[in-house]
């Protein structure tokens, strides 16, 4: 008789609620791919990301006492949930050790998305370069569909800011995609651009 994902899943969390290290072993195991490409979205590199991901379980494996599942969206979304606060928390103590001051930002008018024609390997590889500040707005905005206020109250800035940091993410895509862009000539030797 095969047991249901959903009833082994359960197991797992019940098992993580007694501290079992097999359980917690299971539940990293089963999730690491998904929330690693969640940390992966708001950290520079894959160490950073990594570093999140294991502060991210640390807070699940010591909150998972109080995960009761209440609708449909389960143990995976309460996970997600407390990888995206990580991340956030971690680019906020990143940007204060900068000494970045996202307050001092100045809006810039909102522009075409300049990221449509790009593969998703070259997107992460330029959104990671962004500042913290930067990668935080854009990957909350664009990826997680968070509004400009939402996004206010999670950084602790305000709208404007989030706005200008978001038309700043932006206008350094389109500039790197502007200087990856190789001119290629074709075979009767007229140029085009990739």
């Amino acid at each position: 008789m095969q047991v249901s994902y959903h009833k082994m899943l359960d197991e797992i969390i019940e098992g993580c609620k007694r501290d079992e290290r097999t359980a917690q072993k299971l539940l990293y195991e089963r999730l690491y791919p998904r929330m690693m490409g969640t940390c992966m979205r708001y950290a520079a590199d894959r160490d950073q990301a990594t570093e999140i991901l294991n502060k991210g379980f640390l807070k699940v494996f010591t909150g998972i006492k109080d995960y009761r599942k209440q609708d449909n969206s389960g143990i995976e979304a309460w996970i997600h949930r407390i990888m995206i606060n990580t991340a956030i928390d971690h680019l906020r103590a990143e940007i204060r050790h900068r000494h970045t001051d996202i307050e001092q930002t100045i809006y810039m008018e909102d522009t075409a998305d300049v990221v449509s024609d790009l593969t998703v390997d070259e997107i992460m590889a330029m959104v990671n370069s962004l500042t913290p500040a930067y990668r935080a707005v854009f990957n909350l905005y664009v990826v997680e569909g968070y509004t400009h206020p939402e996004i206010a109250k999670l950084l602790e800035i305000n709208e404007g800011t989030s706005k200008s940091n978001l038309a700043k993410a932006k206008v350094k895509l389109r500039k790197m995609i502007e200087q990856n862009r190789t001119v290629k000539t074709d075979e009767y030797g007229r140029e085009s651009q990739r």
